[in-house]
């Protein structure tokens, strides 16, 4: 079975990407409908937030209809404020609005990102962000965030278009993408449209008169130093776009392709952005044309429409949940009811966090309510609840009958209403009476109830994963394998994927299972982080089937053992558990637990350990994973598994992160490791989103659809995990020379964490891949998207190209060969890849391009080309093949001219030949100044700001230059020859520029 090139880009633009945890939101009749704005617990009370928040997005509206060509605007707007602000702003009560499912959050600042607004982005191109982040600083502060970022509204207009539609900046976000060469071998800045203008200073030569240009040879085709920045004029004429500066006033389109559109809004394909690599060259309104939003003329323009959106201000809700728990007489097979209690049990004496609100329904021929819903207060309230958890199977299977009282629970309850209430369904069979879920489906979409289900076993209703799409909830299944701990890991994360903003949530830091033969014992070791320590504890589920209990002993780090004789031992016989709690603060460090069995025969035990902050203000490291689809329907199936490593806003960087995938019996699972590369399937390096093809479906016989549950492990055993701080902006600033900046990383040190990552359901028309046939093969290597030139050399007319290794399926295995092209035509290397010369072992002299490294290594050739010179300019593109003959797709699009380039030497630190000095427009200069708080006297400091600021920013780049060269000096003490695109040091002091 092969697929052409076109078909599989076809088939992969299908992969439905979902994130059921965000509010959606759609465009009707040209409004955008139910956009949720959340502000976190933790911001203090403050009216003026609402305020500006309401008059940002009334001027957002009018922009962003302009921007769209009078096709969207805002609608209806609800702000979700905290529990603990007054009721000053509000009465109305939250239903379905949560911080974790909001769009837009207000929070604290990102240590990345600072106070500028930006958005998560995991998604490939055209595909939903995950939310936008504001902070107070930058709604609160008008006159900084519009001095820094230019018109407020228009910020958010420039973060709705990475957030709505999947676009990627158009302003370079690497000091080696500043320029880059036209098909002429002219250097150009790299922006889009090429309508905007504006000059290129030299920030290491400035004086009290101004800055040297630079870049003003641009036909030499060398590229400038990184320190030579390109600012565009306050007034200019180009219209777009949006993505790329948006403070300018004449900014008010998207780039388009169109050849009959505004020439001043013309997409720029050559240049060296993030929207061309990642969305293969095609403009952001070719994206947009593609999304739920405009394809097939959805939402044409309508011309007078009044933007002015609406506002609800609703205060957030406590947690609220009801189990409704299947009791059918199938559930006393393999002990299902008792593994369901046991589950059960620690969810509600551990999990739920105080004072959220729990009911209890059981279901099997009709449905009972067993605990109505209830406030947990105490540990006394959580033991009441868990005696009244149902014990004894009997009976048919009414799943409709247990979801309608689940309902019943909430609306009969202070609440009122089942709106944004969750309940927890778990259920081991095929439903076989009426209500039928499709007959009480309906009410629960009308009624805003979110349905988190759990596939108990193979034969559980395939209607589940249904039920949780169209309700936005989640679902699980447990397979009853030996090895599978997804019972109580969905419960738990039932909880934790919905709460991951408040610190008084465990976090898991161990969960397996291990087989103990009779009379023998295991050991195991948990690490527990300095982020964590409160109320830590130990779980140990013995087997069901066993009349004697195991024994368990913990060593701490500092070498006490905690065995049965201690206060802090617990066992349930009827639960079959043995439960640990740690006093006060656990240790950091290795944990060691020993396990032994003195029954007579072999037992299965589950080992969790639980663990919260180590105090109340401080984040714990978080893992959290979901596959980009719940449910496969196309041929050949295949998913993204996605995981992301954090503490707070923090990213967790160079963890090891596996998942592990549970199939259909009798298949084994199978570990896929996950990335944080910007390759393959990974869409931005080092944003702590770690992520990985899957592919391994296989055939097997199922009593329903076949299902795939999915457990994540991240670590640092390998001691390289790092919290780095990585200077990024979402929208360009007008002080374009604080991008980039990284800091030194900060060891994070020992950490283990899982967490359950989903669950794939596959349709039963889905074709497998017959993988004991070696021919079967329709999966293309992935699309390499990092080519790069790293050195050019004109005397040898030669060029040394980098990327990173794609797989044989995807970005897995090793790929079987690489075809690399190229043409002195930008044109022939985007549209006519095999048109264009190739370069193959013959051309080169290091490296080569029929022996691939493995996926995920970094691969370096140089090859000679027949011509240097001024007006030679070279594009590179690259794409891998693997044994059968599948072709990936061609890479994104390298560059370079060979040109001869000045000597750079040690003692003589590069400068401009040019004597004209510029003084750079008043918000230039004065943005490179610390900016101050609001005063108020605003004009006052502004003109006293603006009266010192040239002074101050000659000292501020005088003293950052010096330890710029200083880092220069230090990186090159070989002599060089400077290339068009060789690696250029870092601008270590361009994100210190404002001070």
């Amino acid at each position: 079975m092969h697929f052409t090139l076109l078909s599989f880009w076809l088939f992969m633009c299908g992969v439905p990407f979902t994130s059921a945890a965000r509010n959606p939101i759609h465009l009707v009749n040209n409004t955008y409908t139910n956009l949720l704005i959340a502000i976190n617990e933790n911001i203090e009370e403050d009216h003026d937030i609402i305020k500006y928040l309401q008059e940002l997005y009334v001027d957002a509206s009018a922009d962003l209809y302009q921007a769209t060509n009078q096709r969207a605007m805002y609608g209806e707007i609800t702000i979700l404020i905290p529990e603990s602000w007054s009721d000053a702003m509000t009465k109305e009560k939250a239903t379905t609005e949560t911080f974790e499912s909001a769009n837009i959050i207000v929070d604290v600042s990102h240590p990345d990102y600072e106070d500028a607004p930006y958005v998560k982005q995991t998604r490939p191109c055209g595909e939903n962000g995950e939310y936008m982040h504001l902070t107070p600083r930058w709604i609160l502060d008008r006159d900084w965030a519009e001095y820094t970022y230019g018109k407020s509204s228009k910020v958010l207009v420039h973060e709705w278009a990475h957030m709505q539609w999947g676009l990627f900046i158009e302003y370079p976000d690497d000091t080696n993408k500043q320029y880059y060469l036209d098909a002429n071998g002219t250097v150009e800045p790299t922006r889009c449209s090429l309508a905007i203008t504006g000059k290129s200073y030299d920030f290491t030569n400035c004086d009290r008169k101004g800055c040297a240009r630079c870049n003003t040879d641009p036909e030499s085709g060398v590229i400038p130093d990184p320190w030579c920045v390109y600012i565009p004029d306050e007034t200019n004429q180009g219209t777009g776009s949006y993505l790329y500066a948006n403070y300018l006033e004449s900014v008010v389109e998207f780039c388009h392709s169109d050849p009959a559109g505004n020439p001043n809004s013309k997409h720029n394909p050559v240049a060296l952005t993030k929207q061309n690599e990642l969305c293969q060259y095609r403009s952001a309104w070719d994206v947009m044309l593609t999304t739920e939003d405009f394809i097939n003329d959805n939402n044409p323009p309508i011309a007078g429409l009044n933007t002015m959106p609406t506002f609800k201000i609703v205060r957030n809700e406590e947690f609220r949940t009801v189990l409704v728990m299947d009791l059918s007489g199938s559930m006393i097979v393999d002990n299902r009811a008792n593994l369901q209690h046991q589950a059960a049990s620690k969810y509600i004496a551990n999990t739920l966090p105080l004072n959220s609100w729990v009911g209890i329904v059981q279901f099997s021929d009709d449905a009972t309510t067993l605990a109505p819903l209830t406030k947990i207060v105490d540990d006394e309230a959580r033991r009441d609840l868990v005696a009244l958890l149902p014990k004894s199977p009997t009976g048919s299977t009414c799943i409709g009958c247990g979801l309608r009282q689940g309902v019943q629970v909430f609306e009969n309850s202070i609440f009122g209403s089942g709106a944004g209430g969750i309940i927890f369904l778990t259920t081991d069979g095929e439903e076989n009476l009426s209500p039928y879920i499709d007959d009480v489906l309906p009410d629960l979409i009308l009624k805003e109830v979110i349905v988190d289900t759990l596939a108990f076993s193979e034969s559980a209703d395939p209607k589940l994963v249904e039920v949780s799409d169209k309700t936005g909830g989640n679902s699980c299944w447990y397979s009853e394998a030996d090895n599978s701990t997804a019972l109580n890991d969905c419960f738990t994360a039932s909880v934790t994927e919905r709460t991951s903003s408040r610190t008084d949530i465990p976090v898991q830091i161990a969960s397996k299972k291990t087989t103990i033969v009779s009379g023998a014992a295991t050991t195991g070791t948990v690490h527990v982080d300095s982020s964590i320590g409160r109320d830590t504890v130990f779980f140990f589920f013995w087997d069901f089937s066993s009349t004697v209990a195991v024994d368990v002993i913990i060593t701490r780090p500092d070498g006490v053992t905690i065995d049965s004789t201690n206060s802090q031992y617990n066992r349930d016989d009827n639960t079959k558990a043995i439960f640990i709690k740690i006093d006060r603060i656990a240790e950091a460090g290795e944990w060691l637990y020993e396990i032994t069995n003195p029954g007579f025969s072999s037992q299965v035990v589950e080992v969790s350990v639980d663990s919260k902050s180590v105090d109340s203000s401080t984040q714990p490291i978080r893992l959290s994973s979901t596959p980009s689809t719940d449910y496969v329907t196309d041929s050949p199936p295949m998913a993204i598994i996605y995981a992301e490593v954090n503490q707070g806003y923090s990213p967790v960087l160079d963890a090891k992160v596996i998942a592990t995938v549970e199939r259909p019996s009798p298949h084994s699972p199978v570990d896929v490791q996950l990335f944080d590369s910007g390759t393959g399937a990974d869409v931005k390096k080092n944003d702590g989103v770690y992520s990985g093809y899957f592919v391994d479906f296989v055939e097997a016989t199922c009593i329903t659809e076949c299902r795939y549950n999915i457990q994540v492990a991240a670590d640092d055993y390998d001691q390289a995990a790092q919290i780095r701080t990585i200077s990024r902006s979402g929208a360009m600033p007008r002080n374009y020379t604080i991008i980039p900046g990284e800091e030194e990383g900060v060891r994070v040190g020992d950490f283990s964490r899982v967490v359950q990552g989903g669950m794939i359901q596959v349709d039963n028309s889905v074709v497998y891949v017959n993988w004991s046939d070696p021919n079967d093969d329709p999966f293309p290597p992935s699309r390499i998207i990092d080519l790069l030139v790293i050195d050019t050399s004109y005397d040898n007319a030669s060029v040394t190209l980098q990327w990173t290794a794609t797989g044989d399926d995807q970005d897995k295995g090793t790929a079987f060969m690489y075809d690399l092209r190229f043409s002195t035509n930008f044109s022939q290397i985007l549209n006519n890849f095999d048109g264009c010369d190739e370069l193959t072992n013959a051309n080169l002299t290091n490296g080569t391009l029929t022996e691939p490294k493995e996926s995920g290594q970094i691969e370096v050739i140089t090859a000679i080309l027949p011509s240097s010179g001024p007006g030679f300019a070279y594009y590179f593109a690259i794409r891998a093949t693997d044994d059968v003959g599948n072709i990936g797709i061609s890479s994104n699009t390298a560059q370079t001219a060979i040109v001869a380039a000045p000597i750079i030497t040690t003692t003589n630190k590069p400068t401009t030949t040019e004597t004209t000095r510029e003084t750079l427009s008043p918000t230039t200069v004065e943005i490179t100044t610390m900016y101050q708080p609001i005063s108020d006297d605003v004009e006052t400091w502004k003109y006293t700001v603006l009266g010192i600021s040239v002074f101050i920013f000659v000292l501020a780049v005088t003293g950052g230059l010096i330890v710029l060269y200083k880092n220069y000096k230090r990186k090159n003490r070989v002599t060089p020859v400077k290339s068009a695109s060789s690696p250029t040091m870092e601008l270590e002091s361009c994100s210190h520029l404002d001070v």
